[in-house]
């Protein structure tokens, strides 16, 4: 019975030994992570190491940001860590969250061998709630570092975006012109100290286009698609590691947006020719609305040459007619106008046969010696061009001006 209880003795204070020296081991290995800036290191030797599989189970994935850890070695195989040598890291700033979650904030510098910044990033480190044996504060990282961040991706207004078949926020969207290095420097400087709803601030520029600044993207392609209703839909393949893209001058208008243009183009021309033969300018109001005195002079002239006086001749003029359409349109023009217009010019070609009942000479002599003559109806046909400036806001089509020339056009 002495001789077990001795063994068992011995055995307890073996277990305790192995226990406290284990346990001892393990304070050792874990104590230098035991801080925001050693677990910062600790992970960032294993990305150069690019050993993603224990670099994974460093995550903190319990924030927005999910990723798989097929989606995590893609994203590290795409920022390339592994073909650098070291590191640099600067504390950038601690705070606590909404819920009184720690997080630790800081900018990285990766360096080849002659230390040489290759890529940099910045990488928030958040506490755990569980530490180690008890005692070891615990950091994890947030995998937003493996993200491309507020990527821009500007569009026509009116415009609707499309990454990977999913459409995009709205919340999304923001002024459509990047901001300069000097200023992305100032509002980093100042970032905690303010916040401001960057969905809300004005543009300076291009009210015509609309930019959405997407969080956060993998870094692979992207199938992204625009759709927009005067413009052809366009489909591409974005690779976010390129950069910020602005999509709006590979757009070319629809053919429908081509042919409502032909549209009122010929209504148009109508009327104006109706007025010039009535005299009645009240009816153009509508459709001219934004360039009625310009419309308004043109009619006058036009009428003026329809009911000219002509000593020799003596014309009447009895109708005018225009056929035989072609358009040419440039390409799209985005404007800053506040209704986010954009505009497109139109070169018009038709021809037009205006007749006029005129004094003309049979040949026969009459009795009185007098060259015989009568009455008839002569057509003047020709080809002329018209060019149109429409603008396409509120989802509608607007005239905005007009150059006409007085036909018929006199032959050189």
């Amino acid at each position: 019975m002495k001789v077990f209880r001795r063994i068992l003795l011995k055995l307890v204070i073996l277990i305790l030994v192995v226990v406290l020296f284990g346990g001892a081991a393990y304070v050792v290995h874990y104590w230098p992570q035991s801080s925001s800036g050693g677990a910062l290191e600790a992970y960032l030797e294993l990305l150069i190491e690019n050993d993603t599989e224990k670099a994974y189970e460093r995550l903190d994935q319990t924030e927005s940001t999910v990723l798989s850890q097929t989606e995590y070695e893609s994203a590290i195989q795409a920022w390339k860590y592994a073909l650098c040598d070291s590191y640099r890291i600067e504390e950038i700033s601690t705070r606590q969250g909404t819920n009184g979650e720690s997080y630790a904030d800081y900018h990285v510098e990766f360096l080849d061998s002659s230390e040489e910044v290759q890529l940099e990033c910045d990488i928030t480190l958040k506490e755990q709630s569980d530490a180690v044996l008890g005692m070891l504060d615990q950091w994890k990282v947030l995998p937003d570092h493996c993200m491309v961040k507020n990527l821009r991706v500007t569009v026509p207004v009116g415009s609707t975006l499309y990454l990977d078949g999913e459409e995009a926020d709205s919340a999304w969207i923001v002024s459509a012109e990047p901001e300069s290095a000097e200023e992305t420097e100032e509002s980093e400087a100042t970032d905690g100290a303010e916040e401001s709803d960057t969905a809300d601030e004005a543009d300076d520029a291009d009210a015509s286009k609309v930019c959405y600044e997407i969080p956060g993207l993998l870094p692979e392609k992207v199938s992204v698609v625009v759709r927009h209703p005067i413009l052809e839909s366009l489909e591409v393949t974005l690779d976010p590691l390129d950069g910020d893209v602005d999509y709006c001058d590979s757009m070319d208008w629809k053919e429908s947006a081509g042919s409502s243009c032909m549209e009122i183009a010929v209504s148009a021309l109508k009327q104006i020719y109706t007025a010039a033969v009535t005299g009645e300018t009240e009816k153009l109001d509508e459709l001219f609305s934004e360039c009625q005195d310009a419309v308004t002079a043109i009619v006058e002239s036009q009428s003026e040459e329809f009911y000219r006086e002509n000593e020799t001749t003596h014309p009447e003029f009895e109708s005018v007619g225009i056929y035989g359409y072609e358009a040419d349109f440039e390409a799209p023009v985005y404007t800053n106008d506040e209704n986010g217009a954009i505009t497109a010019t139109m070169t018009f070609t038709y021809h037009y046969i205006v007749r006029n009942r005129e004094r003309v000479e049979t040949g026969d002599i009459w009795a009185d010696g007098e060259n015989a003559w009568e009455y008839q109806t002569v057509p003047y046909t020709g080809e002329a061009i018209a060019e149109f400036v429409l603008s396409y806001y509120e989802d509608e089509w607007h005239i905005e001006t007009v150059t006409l020339p007085v036909i018929p056009e006199s032959e050189e």
